[in-house]
């Protein structure tokens, strides 16, 4: 039998030495999705956080069937309709002055069109900064820039990124108040855009809420002041908002929910509905690139830009962004009340739908409980949900809560009810 291995290389065992097999997914719908087995799962994953308006939406179905019978393929040196109606829709609800728009098909190609564009309007720069927990995806410039990973072998041949610090409220350096490490860490980004990098600095890029990273949200205080610190030094600033955008925090940004507007937004995942699509908006300010400096030949999939077209018209009459906001009031209430019973809980956080916990072995040490985390995941599994992890390869202590965002409320609350009754039976069975 064959078992994914990676998402480009497979390989075959016999059937008795096969461990840890995946779930065969053979259909989805709405929050659920359905193996192979016949067996139904709440997908608190959302497929990687990816089907903001749920699986299979018949309207975002109907949209592609449709751009599939008009044209299917165009090569990006030629326009077709559904690219400029897209074009327009997303200018209309972009942030800030972004109206200038560039398509691929994922989001960390989206990470690396941002950083293109940055060095072509500050030419003499050679350096973008991260943040140390960051992360902007897999490819051979994104996975420099993204937080360490193990054993990489591409680090000779990626750019130059340098990471530098960020508050963390639940770690906070030598116990810190979270405003006095916010105010700590405004100042080490200042001081290294100034002499801690060889030559100028292009970007500043950073997710306004760490998603691989471990869920980390920052002090309101933290993305003014590196706002404030870009247009000083003269720096752009790119959020990465692949995982936060199209409604996910209960806005339609996390840039409007923070009151920030970057330079560059790099957007993926749910914008598509289920179809590969990912870009940047940019600051018509900004020059953009000349012919040949960004083209993909799949980069603007005439049935991807139809999903996403109708998937965005969706989130907005459905009120999809209020009910995540909604969503994310109620499961955090649920999850603190269960902190006050389950040990393992050592903190919350959201907003909206972009729920988490982390998990500790000790409420004072904040000892990372990996094993636990991925308990949760199996016997969640084992209940009919799917929890969402954080980071791979057991590197994570964290439970991720992202379903669509269309969501009922029931399903949410049983979602948690089994979220509850797994952490109780593993805190039971631990030593």
């Amino acid at each position: 039998m064959l078992e994914t291995v990676s998402q480009t290389r497979f390989r075959s065992e016999p059937k008795a030495e096969v461990k840890n097999k995946k779930i065969n997914l053979v259909k989805a719908r709405g929050s659920f999705v359905y193996d192979d087995a016949g067996r139904e799962y709440i997908d608190c994953t959302a497929q990687a956080w990816s089907n903001n308006l749920g699986a299979n939406d018949p309207r975002v179905v109907e949209a592609a069937i449709a751009q599939i019978h008009d044209i299917m393929h165009a090569r990006p040196n030629f326009d077709t309709p559904i690219l400029r109606k897209l074009t327009a829709k997303l200018g209309e609800i972009a942030p800030g002055r972004q109206r200038q728009v560039g398509y691929c098909l994922h989001g960390s190609l989206g990470s690396e069109m941002a950083m293109k564009l940055a060095f072509k309007n500050r030419p003499q720069a050679r350096n973008i900064i991260t943040l140390q927990d960051g992360y902007h995806g897999r490819s051979l410039a994104t996975l420099g820039a993204s937080w360490p990973h193990p054993n990489n072998p591409f680090l000779p041949i990626q750019p130059r990124v340098t990471r530098v610090p960020h508050p963390d409220p639940y770690r906070p350096r030598l116990g810190m108040d979270p405003e006095a490490e916010s105010a700590l860490c405004l100042e080490l980004l200042e001081d290294t855009i100034r002499k801690g990098v060889d030559g100028p600095v292009a970007a500043v890029m950073m997710e306004p809420i760490q998603g691989n990273g471990g869920h980390i949200e920052f002090p309101r205080s933290f993305y003014k002041g590196v706002r404030e610190i870009c247009d000083r030094q003269g720096v752009l600033l790119i959020f990465d908002e692949v995982q936060t955008g199209f409604g996910r925090l209960g806005t339609m940004w996390a840039s409007q929910y923070y009151d920030v507007v970057p330079d560059i937004t790099v957007f993926g995942k749910g914008i598509g509905g289920g179809f590969p699509l990912a870009g940047i908006l940019a600051d018509e300010g900004l020059a953009w690139f000349e012919e040949g400096e960004e083209a993909l030949t799949f980069g603007q999939f005439p049935p991807s830009l139809a999903a996403a077209l109708a998937t965005i018209e969706a989130i907005e009459a459905d009120g999809l962004c209020e009910k995540a906001a909604g969503h994310g009031v109620y499961a955090t209430e649920r999850l603190k009340e269960m902190q006050t019973r389950r040990k393992l809980i050592g903190d919350v956080r959201c907003p909206g739908l972009f729920v988490a916990i982390e998990l500790v072995r000790d409420r004072i040490t904040k000892e990372p409980a990996r094993w636990e985390s991925q308990e949760v995941y199996r016997r969640g599994v084992e209940k009919g949900v799917l929890f969402g992890e954080s980071r791979y390869l057991g590197l994570g202590n964290l439970i991720k809560i992202k379903p669509p965002l269309d969501i009922s409320r029931e399903l949410l609350e049983r979602s948690l009810d089994v979220l509850d009754e797994v952490l109780g039976d593993i805190e039971e069975s631990r030593p």
